[in-house]
């Protein structure tokens, strides 16, 4: 049973491939789109921290109020003594007992507001600072991704750069095998025109009767008829 846990495992995973993938691909304008929608969610928060300190604005202003009324209420009831009105005292001090609850529950409704808006305010301020850290990290990541894909392009280019040169390489070699193979050409006709120059000369001072340093073999044999060497006739 254990393996086919194993394999149902595996197929699970093999289902959660596509969908990271997916993800990994679009991680910046995911990123992004978080951004967009925190940036939003601040703002509603923004507005509920307002509404939060309108209320406690009015719970201020609605107790300032209840503190008057009930001082002034105090005033009238001590007054309605002194008269020895005390049925209109009594009345008196009924309003000012329900005032000064309604004043109690008030001012405690007021405390927890403000914590609440305290609260929020620093949240708010913690969200505004991680909010710019978060854009400043998207902001890296883009140049990162941009700086890679510049690379990637430099890389392919200098891989046909490289591929140029090699090219350039062999055309400039093989120029050079023929220029070098013309020269050798070049040499070889103009020792062949010597050659045939040279040839041609001895030919016309021969018919001129001009000797020439050159010996045939008649006049090798007449040499050797007279008993003479070539050293002898030069000394």
């Amino acid at each position: 049973m254990m393996i086919w846990r194993k394999v149902g495992t595996l197929f699970r995973a093999s289902a959660c491939e596509p969908a990271e993938k997916l993800v990994d691909a679009n991680a910046l304008r995911i990123m992004a789109q978080e951004i967009r929608e925190t940036e939003q969610a601040m703002v509603l928060a923004k507005r509920d921290l307002a509404a939060l300190m309108a209320e406690v604005k009015q719970l201020a202003r609605s107790n300032a109020e209840l503190e008057a009324a009930i001082g002034q209420r105090e005033a009238q009831a001590q007054a309605a003594l002194s008269k020895n009105e005390e049925g209109l005292a009594l009345e008196l001090a009924a309003r000012i007992a329900a005032d000064e609850n309604l004043l109690r529950e008030q001012r405690q409704h007021a405390e927890q507001l403000a914590t609440q808006e305290s609260s929020l305010r620093q949240q708010l301020r913690d969200a505004a600072r991680n909010l710019q850290h978060f854009k400043r990290e998207m902001s890296l990541a883009r140049a990162n991704r941009n700086a890679e894909q510049v690379m990637r392009h430099l890389g392919r280019q200098t891989v046909g750069l490289n591929a140029h040169m090699g090219d350039l390489a062999e055309s400039l070699e093989r120029i050079k095998h023929r220029q070098t193979r013309f020269r050798d050409m070049d040499e070889a006709l103009k020792e062949l025109d010597q050659d045939a120059s040279d040839g041609d000369l001895e030919g016309r001072l021969r018919r001129a009767g001009i000797q020439t340093d050159k010996q045939d073999a008649e006049a090798v044999l007449a040499r050797l008829r007279k008993g003479r060497n070539p050293g002898a006739e030069e000394r």
